[in-house]
């Protein structure tokens, strides 16, 4: 289940992801590498000395002169490699030099992670089919296309943007996933080009806030006041037993829905 999920996480990208242990060098019923793909690039499942944490390491820039995905002393039956080692996983493919000596994030690493052969080492308490450390996700990211902008983000970012100009602060909804990354990139650009101010951003599933705290605290008696009133119509509504009446919708708080170009 776990495999597929993966796999479903990476096409959600657009991209052509799959797992690498049934590619490349490898006998009949034995399993190769535990590794994805992103594009035509690989990436092996690795564990390191210190931690729990499961890393990716991408491929050599020289073929051959990279690591194997397991040592290959770890196949001699003395060696702390497993009987599933020996007999369910492909010699030659987890042998073969072909890994950087280094994981994503620049740790040194010792053996590629359990996979779907069973466990590699007598230490080994799971086989893996995802990485787990932050730092080596956040570098995959950047291996994925970028998402084709959507036609019309840049209306909205013209939107947002002078919002955050005018009250310090702007929130927008409904925002697709595969457009955050660049709405709110290009808000805090367009924010600091027009006004030399920097912008902070806060996602929540489909929404995005902004912050600039050097035009929000030009209004800060304008939020106190607003803070005020509000107060006043809760405390009133309590003294009187009516409905709270609600306030006019915030002019800082937008939606991506709410525009479109024809």
């Amino acid at each position: 289940m776990a495999v597929h999920l993966l796999e479903f996480l990476l096409h959600d990208f657009g991209v052509v992801a799959r797992r690498r242990g049934h590619t490349g060098l490898m006998c009949a019923h034995r399993h190769g590498v535990n590794a994805i793909n992103i594009g035509d690039k690989g990436l092996l499942l690795t564990n390191t000395s210190g931690g729990t944490a499961v890393h990716l390491t991408g491929e050599s820039a020289v073929a051959g002169s990279g690591q194997g995905a397991v040592p290959e002393h770890y196949f001699r039956e003395s060696a702390s490699g497993t009987p599933a080692l020996r007999h369910n996983y492909d010699k030659a493919a987890l042998v073969d030099r072909r890994w950087s000596d280094k994981t994503l994030c620049g740790r040194q690493w010792v053996s590629m992670a359990s996979g779907e052969g069973g466990l590699l080492h007598e230490f080994d308490r799971e086989m893996v089919f995802a990485p787990t450390c932050k730092r080596c996700l956040a570098l995959m990211d950047k291996l994925f296309p970028a998402p084709t902008p959507d036609d019309r983000l840049a209306l909205v970012v013209r939107v947002v943007t002078d919002l955050v100009l005018e009250h310090g602060y702007a929130e927008i909804g409904s925002v697709p996933g595969d457009q955050q990354a660049t709405l709110r990139a290009r808000v805090r650009t367009a924010v600091r080009e027009r006004s030399g101010h920097g912008t902070k951003t806060h996602v929540h599933q489909s929404m995005i806030i902004f912050v600039c705290d050097e035009i929000s605290g030009q209004h800060a008696d304008e939020h106190d006041r607003h803070a005020a009133e509000a107060i006043d119509r809760v405390l009133g509504s309590a003294a009187t037993g009516s409905e709270i009446v609600p306030t006019r919708k915030p002019e800082w708080r937008t939606s991506w829905d709410a525009w479109s170009v024809d």
